[in-house]
């Protein structure tokens, strides 16, 4: 029993020690550039929550990476590694630019879910090769999800910069050139900002802010997978040929259903990453639309450790990582490239810690199911 509680405590501070460990180890960093590392986390810190705007950019960040680790913790929870969400999600994000600015004249009531719907059918459509790939001819789903990401890139530009380029854009007459982008989405697909339902409660918002209804929905998606792994018995299934694949076959589950299934649902979430930046930011599709939401989801997922709540928590951790970065760049004058280097140090230390921690606890977890079955034994004999 001492054990049981010894392993949730453990579980419990897993994450906190990976946070504590990894601000020591990025104050090494931050004294080598010639800066206290006191005022760097106290202008972080204060930059991040003295305001309230600054509150909402971080949960405007973190809204993508909530997705993004939900489409990566389904693979994982299955014992599959998608390492192809970056990839997923691109497409899917061209997908629903590619409905948004293609369909005219529809209300926004069907216009806006219709987009959606499109992004997450991109993003299951690009992850049912690699699955398909892996259940019929055994090729490993890493190997080919990392050679997929590498085709939905020059993919997308070629369709970007060539087949769907918006020809029509009005440019001053001799200044400047047309942008390599796709047409922009109208209105009724644009994903409205949580601006007006905030202001109910009092609550007002800049106009700077792009917090929107992705947000509220990623919560909400967080809490269907939660139910979904808990409750059905896919979900049961799912985790079980996580656990063990022979032991599930064993007991009746087909481990080639379950991974297809589970892997066109990882895509399908996946293809919802890059929907708040297009429908509540940008408003069309370019060459530099934002990118390695789906590897920052593998971290994510990670420090979540594979719980939907979990990757809530961990999500908001990189928005206020990202949104502090952009405080002690502007306030303390910290180059960009040593930010970039602070944040990477920050992500790597909490990741391998939670993985050391995660093995660790595992190991006491066998241990005490060895001791239960040892102890059940001997009051049978007895």
């Amino acid at each position: 029993m001492k054990r049981k509680y010894l392993i949730t405590v453990l579980r419990v501070l897993a994450p906190v020690l990976a946070i504590v460990l990894s601000v020591l180890i990025s104050s090494i960093v931050i004294l080598a550039i010639g800066k206290s590392p006191l005022q760097v986390f106290y202008t972080i810190f204060q930059f991040s929550f003295s305001r309230l705007d600054s509150v909402a950019i971080i949960l405007y960040n973190a809204t993508p990476l909530i997705f993004s680790g939900l489409a990566v913790s389904l693979g994982f929870r299955m014992g599959l590694f998608n390492i192809g969400v970056e990839g997923q999600y691109l497409m899917g994000a061209f997908f629903a630019a590619l409905a948004g600015f293609s369909l005219k004249g529809l209300p926004a009531v069907i216009h806006l879910p219709l987009v959606i719907l499109c992004g997450a059918l991109g993003g299951m459509l690009w992850s049912f090769i690699p699955i398909y790939l892996k259940v019929k001819r055994g090729v490993h789903e890493v190997i080919s999800t990392i050679m997929l990401n590498y085709i939905s890139f020059s993919l997308i530009h070629y369709l970007i910069a060539d087949v769907f380029m918006d020809r029509s854009q009005k440019l001053l007459e001799g200044l400047g050139s047309m942008l390599a982008r796709t047409p922009k989405l109208p209105p009724s697909a644009l994903m409205p900002k949580l601006h007006g339902f905030l202001g109910l409660f009092g609550i007002e918002l800049p106009r700077h802010v792009y917090l929107n209804w992705f947000f509220p929905l990623g919560l909400l998606l967080a809490g269907l997978t939660y139910y979904l792994l808990m409750y059905t018995p896919f979900g049961f299934e799912l985790r079980a040929v996580g656990q063990n694949q022979e032991a599930a076959r064993t007991a009746g589950i087909k481990p080639e259903r379950v991974y297809m299934v589970g892997f066109l649902l990882s895509g399908a979430v996946a293809g919802l990453v890059g929907l708040s930046d297009l429908l509540g930011y940008f408003g069309y599709m370019d060459l530099d639309f934002p990118r390695n939401y789906g590897f920052d989801g593998i971290a994510v997922a990670l420090i979540g450790q594979n719980n939907p709540f979990g990757i809530i928590v961990s999500a908001m951790l990189f928005g206020f990582l990202r949104r502090g970065a952009e405080g002690i760049q502007t306030l303390l004058g910290v180059p960009m490239d040593t930010i970039v280097i602070l944040q990477a140090v920050m992500i790597l230390s909490i990741v391998v810690i939670t993985k050391v921690m995660n093995d660790y606890i595992k190991r006491l977890e066998k241990k005490e199911d060895v001791r239960v079955c040892s102890s059940q034994s001997s009051s049978l004999q007895a």
